[in-house]
Formats: structure tokens, C-alpha cells, sequence
């Protein structure tokens, strides 16, 4: 049985969502709910940390890159946290590193979410 535990914290106005397990058709729906309180809540941005994530396929794809379009209409920030790795060359494949802006480490996620 897949996965999925999430969890949501907000500091200084960015919501963090920390992801961890697998990311997928089966356990997407969980992540879909957090996302859009998030996306609602959110006062400057949203950073979601993928970095306990084993395998993500094309619907949590979908997710981040919806989330981030939904937050750009609302004139608020998006970034990804995913470290060096196999699920990194998801987003490098697809070039969504910079549409995402995906980070390596959380600082730097913070830090690129408030660019946009």
C-alpha cells in the first residue's frame, strides 16, 4: 500500500508543506486538499519540501504546477524543495526547474518563493 504523510506549518507569512512517501494517482487527492488550503491561506507564499519523496509521477506534477498557477494569479510565491536526486530529474526532464523553482534545501526555496 502507497503512502503519503503530509504535514503543514506556516512561518512569516509562507506555508510550508512537507511531503513524504509517494506522490501519485493513489495518494495525490491527499495532497490536493493541502495544497488548496495552502494556496487559500497563504499571505505571501507557498513552498512545498519534497525532499522525503521516493517516487512522484506525472499528477504530482500536475498538482505543484497548478498550485504555482493558482498562486501566480493571487500574486503570491511558489517553490519547490527537491534535492539533488532521481525525483529531481523528474523536474529537469520536463524543465520545470525554473517554472517551479526548484531548490536543493529550504532556505533557498524560501528565498526563490518570494521572487516571483
Amino acid at each position: 500500500m502507497q503512502t503519503l504523510a503530509l504535514e503543514r506549518t506556516s512561518r512569516d507569512g509562507v506555508e510550508l508543506v512537507l511531503v513524504e512517501g509517494e506522490l501519485d494517482i493513489a495518494t495525490a487527492s491527499r495532497l490536493i486538499s493541502v495544497l488548496n488550503s495552502s494556496v487559500a491561506e497563504a499571505i505571501k507564499a507557498v513552498v512545498v519540501d519534497l525532499t522525503a519523496v521516493g517516487f512522484m509521477d506525472s499528477t504530482g506534477l500536475a498538482l505543484l504546477i497548478n498550485a504555482n498557477r493558482r498562486l501566480m494569479l493571487r500574486r503570491k510565491g511558489f517553490a519547490v524543495v527537491c534535492p539533488p536526486g532521481p525525483l529531481r530529474r523528474v523536474f529537469e526532464i520536463t524543465d520545470m526547474v525554473e517554472t517551479l523553482r526548484v531548490c536543493p534545501d529550504r532556505e533557498s526555496a524560501a528565498r526563490a518563493s518570494m521572487l516571483a
